[in-house]
């Protein structure tokens, strides 16, 4: 299974990186196949829509790289309640690229928990037809050492939950879509609807 770990932070050696690492470690722990998506080294152009971006090669090749993946972690820091620029820009350039696979949510405080960063991030999810997990994280400002190293137990178990449950659940959810995918594609289109959502991606 491969797993695309992205992360919005509009800082070096940020804490989504921290974040995203742990979940990491225990994604491959599972036999995930993991790459990671910088957004701040991979600096999309700002999204328009009355531009095709058919000839952006990095817009293409960060396309291919969400429809090669087959789930997603991504990790926000918070900014006045929202997700990051980066991060929303990278939600605008996806749609189908998402359909089917399931989600990994986490946020990045100052001192809140994180839950209108990890709400607006499962809406975007929703509208691109995919599946979050049930449950999100966040780590805050408090949940650091000096070092900057996370040492919230508590933040450092579901962080390591999620990598894991990303996997487990993620491949059933993933090989069913695929299957009805295939399945749907063989028949005629008013039957398409016998396989659910997927129909539509047939």
């Amino acid at each position: 299974m491969k797993i695309l770990a992205v992360y919005g932070s509009t800082g070096h050696e940020s804490q989504s990186l921290k974040m995203i690492s742990l979940m990491a470690e225990s994604a491959r722990a599972e036999g995930a196949e993991l790459e990671m998506l910088d957004l701040l080294t991979t600096p999309l152009p700002m999204f328009r829509a009355d531009c095709s971006f058919a000839d952006d090669a990095l817009v293409a090749s960060v396309r291919g790289q969400c429809l090669e993946a087959d789930g997603f972690m991504l990790v926000s820091p918070e900014y006045h309640g929202c997700m990051s620029n980066w991060m929303k820009n990278f939600f605008d350039f996806h749609y189908h690229e998402f359909a089917g696979k399931l989600f990994a949510l986490a946020a990045s405080t100052g001192g809140s928990m994180g839950v209108s960063v990890n709400t607006q991030m499962r809406v975007a999810v929703q509208h691109c037809h995919g599946w979050a997990l049930p449950y999100q994280a966040a780590v805050r400002t408090s949940d650091l050492a000096p070092s900057g190293e996370i040492v919230n137990s508590s933040a450092v178990d579901r962080l390591q939950r999620m990598g894991r449950d990303l996997v487990c659940y993620g491949r059933l959810l993933r090989s069913r879509f695929v299957a009805d995918r295939s399945q749907a594609a063989e028949v005629s289109a008013e039957h398409k609807s016998a396989y659910g959502f997927a129909g539509w991606y047939a």
